[in-house]
């Protein structure tokens, strides 16, 4: 991340109701970033994991992230990215939900 110019501003952000693994800046970006790995298949796919409800928890922490550290919304361009490790491969997915 860092060699693609991103700061990373918080990991593991606790929060009442979940967390965000990391949460950095990029540009004019700030990206929350959940990080999902499996060593097998057998209960679903990294990507599989990051549910409907867990997108939700993801987007409000982002926004009592933002509060907590005076960071204004308008200002930023805010993405959702999913990292996922499956196998020893690592897979970035960019604006994997809005």
């Amino acid at each position: 991340m860092k060699a693609q110019g991103y700061v990373v501003l918080s990991r593991n952000f606790r929060y009442k109701g979940g967390e965000i693994d990391i949460i950095a800046k990029n540009g004019n970006s700030i990206v929350f970033i959940e990080v999902k790995g499996r060593r097998n298949l057998s209960f679903g796919s990294a990507k599989d994991a990051v549910s409907y409800n867990k997108q939700k928890r993801i987007i409000e922490g982002s926004r009592l992230f933002m509060l907590k550290n005076n960071l204004n919304e308008n200002e930023f361009d805010i993405r959702f990215d999913v990292i996922t490790i499956e196998n020893d491969k690592i897979e970035w997915l960019k604006n994997a939900f809005t």
